[in-house]
């Protein structure tokens, strides 16, 4: 065994990512024993030395690979009663004539495929024990027109697909929500906008809050959603958005009190 299993464990895939490694923070917080699952372990070994968690390679394109690592947990760290499915394949705007095949392929590979992958491989164990708590991330792309033209396709059907687990499994003692997030400053948004593919400055005067969200925002959330203190609670799409979606059609008159306009 890597460590003790006297406390619960969660499994965070996409931990070496911004949301990733907030998620690592706050379950660690917790008192979870957590496992930060990543493709790149380099990242993902720095997390957990931050954290005092356990790194252990995973790739969401290789159904091999997700059936190995939730195998691994389950045998090495012990039985894993919480699962934040974090990891995705980001996606820069474009127009629909403009989309690459090849990343069209590799976005619903990882987002859609490997996470339902994810969710029935690490979802086994928890069946079997009657007992068990999921969390997808999804996008508040979801819910309305973007110029992500896979990406938010993909994190639409993370939405439907996390509420068919949750009602499929609820009786048989799993919980399964996702949260939807905003503009998160993420380090890969961060990077974006220095490369001058999205203004933070645009995205903050769409919010209701006049902020972006901070991935730890987004982390309380779905620590929340895999915590006791959500056991009434499956099926939800929870939005992280500083009131994003909520101000749809101000901009029909004049936009967002109070936010400076172009």
């Amino acid at each position: 065994m890597v460590a003790s299993s006297r406390a619960s464990v969660a499994a965070v895939t996409g931990g070496a990512g911004g949301i990733g490694e907030a998620c690592v923070a706050r379950l660690r917080a917790q008192g979870w024993q957590v496992v930060v699952r990543a493709r790149n372990m380099d990242l993902a070994r720095g997390v957990a030395a931050r954290h005092g968690a356990i790194a252990r390679e995973i790739d969401l394109a290789d159904t091999a690979s997700i059936d190995a690592a939730a195998a691994w947990v389950e045998r090495e760290v012990g039985h894993c009663s919480a699962l934040a499915a974090v990891a995705a394949h980001l996606e820069n705007p474009h127009m629909p004539e403009n989309q690459d095949d090849a990343e069209w392929d590799a976005i619903l590979r990882v987002n859609l495929t490997g996470t339902f992958r994810t969710l029935t491989a690490f979802g086994a164990g928890m069946l079997e024990r009657g007992q068990g708590s999921i969390v997808t991330v999804g996008s508040i792309t979801a819910f309305n027109s973007s110029p992500l033209q896979a990406y938010g396709p993909t994190k639409a059907a993370i939405i439907n697909m996390s509420r068919n687990f949750a009602v499929a499994w609820g009786r048989r003692g799993v919980r399964v929500n996702c949260v939807c997030p905003g503009p998160t400053r993420t380090p890969a948004v961060e990077a974006s906008y220095a490369r001058g593919e999205r203004n933070p400055d645009t995205m903050i005067r769409q919010t209701a809050l006049g902020r972006l969200v901070k991935p730890e925002q987004v982390a309380n959330a779905i620590a929340f959603l895999l915590s006791e203190d959500a056991g009434a609670i499956t099926g939800i799409e929870l939005p992280v958005d500083a009131g994003t979606l909520a101000t749809q059609l101000w901009s029909l008159y004049g936009g967002v009190p109070g936010a400076a306009q172009s």
